[in-house]
C-alpha cells in the first residue's frame, strides 16, 4: 500500500511524534541513572561517618565487664574540674594535652589512691584475666607485677578520654569512655593512663575521629564535653611531675615511679591474648584482704584511705593556683599503696 502521490509511508519510528517520545524516554533512563548513583554514594558516605560511641563513667562506677573489684582509695567526685591550658580542641574528641602537663593530675602526698598491691594479688589469681590483661599492655603476664609497680598513682583532675577494656568471654573487650575528674588512675612514666583503679581494667590513648561523639550513660553535674581531654605521651620519660593536693590545692613535685623495661605509650589491640597464663604469686607485702578470688563482675570494696586519702580534683582556676608550694615526695608504687 503507498501514500497519495505513491510514495510509500514513513517508518513509525521516523515520524515526529514517536521520536519526540523516544528521546523523552532516553532523556527520563539517563536522569534516574544519576539520581540513584548519587542516593547510593550519598548513602555511603553517611555510614562511612557514623558517630563513635562513648561511654561516660562516674568516678565510682566500674563499667561493663570489669577486670576486677574496686582498689580505689578513698576517692571522690570533684565539685569542678580543673582549668587546662588553652590548647584549642581538634573537634569534640578531647583537648591534647601532655602527660607532663603541671597539675593535670592530682594526689596526696600521704596515701597512694590506687591499691596496686591488691591488683597484683588478684590478676595473679586470676590466669585468664591476667593473659587479656597483659595482652592490651603489650606485656608478658609474669611481667604484670613489676609494671604495675612500675606505675605511678594518681587522681584526674578533669575529664579524661580514653580506651578502657572490659573482660567477657576470656578477652579484653575495648570501648572508648569519658572517665570523669576525680578518678583513681595509673600513669606510665610518659604520663598516661594505664590503669583505672575503680576496676582494675588497662587503659590505652583514646581512639580519636572528626566527627562529634555520642555519649552514653548520664552526665555527671560539670560535664561539658569541650572540657574533656586526651592525653598524649610526654615527649621522653619524666622524672617528676607537679601534681596538686586536692585536699590543700597545693602543687608539690611527684617522683615518677618508671622503669626502662615498660612499654611506650601508644595504641595496642585489645583482641584476644596471645600470650600464657601468669605464673607465680602476688607479692609477699600484698594485704590479705584483697580480692584474690571470686568473679570480678561483681563490685569490690574500695580501700579505705583515711582522713587524708584524696578527694579528687580541684576548683576551677589554672592548673596551679597561684601561691603554691612545692615538696618532693616518693613514687606512688606498691610501697605507698598502704597508708
Amino acid at each position: 500500500m503507498t501514500a497519495s502521490g505513491g510514495r510509500p509511508p514513513r517508518p513509525w519510528w521516523r515520524k515526529p511524534k514517536m521520536l519526540a517520545l523516544l528521546t523523552g524516554v532516553v532523556v527520563a533512563a539517563a536522569v534516574l541513572t544519576v539520581v540513584l548513583t548519587t542516593q547510593g554514594h550519598h548513602d555511603s558516605g553517611t555510614k562511612t561517618e557514623a558517630a563513635p560511641q562513648v561511654a561516660l563513667q562516674p568516678v565510682a562506677a566500674q563499667g561493663p565487664d570489669p577486670f576486677t573489684g574496686s582498689v580505689a582509695v578513698g576517692t571522690t567526685a570533684s565539685a569542678a574540674s580543673a582549668s587546662v591550658g588553652s590548647a584549642s580542641a581538634t573537634g569534640t574528641d578531647g583537648r591534647p594535652v601532655q602527660g607532663s602537663d603541671p597539675g593535670l593530675y592530682g594526689g596526696s602526698q600521704q596515701v597512694a589512691s590506687c591499691d596496686v598491691p591488691r591488683l597484683i594479688e588478684f590478676l595473679n589469681a586470676n590466669p585468664d584475666k591476667a593473659k587479656a590483661w597483659a595482652t592490651v599492655e603489650g606485656i608478658d603476664p609474669a611481667a604484670i607485677g613489676d609494671y604495675l609497680r612500675s606505675l605511678t598513682s594518681v587522681v584526674l583532675r578533669v575529664d579524661t578520654r580514653v580506651t578502657n577494656h572490659g573482660f567477657a568471654n576470656g578477652v579484653a573487650t575495648p570501648y572508648q569512655a569519658v572517665l570523669q575528674s576525680g578518678s583513681a588512675v595509673l600513669i606510665d612514666a610518659r604520663g598516661v593512663p594505664r590503669v583505672r583503679c575503680a576496676c582494675g581494667n588497662p587503659l590505652l590513648p583514646p581512639v580519636l575521629s572528626a566527627t562529634p561523639p555520642a555519649y552514653s550513660g548520664t552526665p555527671w553535674p560539670g560535664f561539658k564535653e569541650q572540657n574533656v581531654v586526651a592525653v598524649s605521651p610526654a615527649p621522653s620519660p619524666l622524672k617528676d611531675l607537679v601534681v596538686v593536693d586536692p585536699s590543700s590545692g597545693q602543687s608539690y613535685s611527684h617522683q615518677v615511679s618508671g622503669s626502662p623495661s615498660v612499654p611506650p605509650s601508644g595504641s595496642r589491640s585489645g583482641s584476644a591474648p596471645a600470650s600464657g597464663p601468669a605464673s607465680g604469686s602476688a607479692p609477699g607485702s600484698a594485704p590479705a584482704s584483697g580480692p584474690a578470688s571470686g568473679p570480678a563482675s561483681g563490685p569490690g570494696s574500695a580501700s579505705k584511705g583515711g582522713s587524708s586519702a584524696p578527694s579528687a580534683g580541684t576548683s576551677s582556676g589554672a592548673l596551679l593556683g597561684s601561691g603554691s608550694k612545692s615538696a618532693d615526695t616518693g613514687p606512688s608504687g606498691e610501697a605507698d599503696a598502704s597508708p
